[in-house]
This record gives structure tokens, C-alpha cells and sequence, in this order.
């Protein structure tokens, strides 16, 4: 029961990963960093962060697997001190990204589009805010 549930969580942890690292959380990442013309930015500053500690769970889901024994072993890999700084470090800085990104957006001259479902989007001229589809989840 104990792998069954290591499965399902390793399948978890793959798909949100792969969805952070591939989908659109990260193309809006990406369209940030590069300040193109329309910006979608709905705090994903902080998911973004997250990435290294969902890569290490992942790793510890994953040695657990291949254990022989299902007890809990203390691994020196597990108490490095700099593992736990690069996998929980840039969370603080995601955090502070989410505070600081609407501040240089609006000094770098982006615009809120005034319309009320569209309001998650940053563009250099309001004129590009009618071109502009709304994101459906489904």
C-alpha cells in the first residue's frame, strides 16, 4: 500500500511539474522576463519559485520508492545544508517578485486593461487590449 501511494505521488508531483515547467504559467514567466508587448501576470512569481523544492520532493518520493525497507533512514543528502538552501531559497525571493512586479511593470509604462476580465494583463498601448482573447481553463 505504502509504493502504492509513493506511485500516485510521484505521478503527481510529475504532472505539476511538468505543467509549471511547460505550460502556461511558465510561457507568462517567460513573456515577463522578455517585457513583450502584452504581459499576462497573475502572481506566478511564486510557482515559479517553488520549482526547485517540488524537484527535491520529487527526488525524496522517488528514493523512497527503491528503498528495501519502508522505514524512514536519515541520508546525508537529506541534511545538506545547501540542498535546503537551493530548494527553499527562492521561495522568499517568488514572494517579494510577486510584490515587486506590478511596481516595474507600471514604471516601465505597462498598462492595466481597463476591462474587468482582462484585468490580469499588461500592455504598452490600450489599443492591444481589444486584440487580446481571454485565457478559458477549459
Amino acid at each position: 500500500m505504502f509504493k502504492l501511494r509513493v506511485i500516485f505521488t510521484v505521478l503527481f508531483l510529475s504532472v505539476f511539474l511538468e505543467v509549471l515547467l511547460f505550460g502556461a504559467i511558465m510561457q507568462d514567466f517567460i513573456s515577463l522576463i522578455k517585457m513583450e508587448d502584452i504581459i499576462y501576470y497573475n502572481r506566478n512569481c511564486i510557482l515559479i519559485s517553488a520549482i526547485p523544492m517540488i524537484v527535491f520532493i520529487l527526488f525524496i518520493v522517488l528514493l523512497s520508492l527503491f528503498q528495501k525497507d519502508c522505514t524512514h533512514k536519515k541520508h546525508e543528502f537529506m541534511t545538506n545544508n545547501y540542498v535546503l538552501l537551493i530548494t527553499l531559497g527562492p521561495i522568499p525571493f517568488g514572494f517579494i517578485g510577486n510584490i515587486i512586479v506590478p511596481f516595474i511593470l507600471v514604471a516601465n509604462s505597462y498598462i492595466h486593461c481597463p476591462q474587468e476580465n482582462l484585468s490580469k494583463y499588461y500592455v504598452k498601448d490600450v489599443v492591444l487590449c481589444e486584440k487580446i482573447k481571454p485565457r478559458a481553463i477549459f
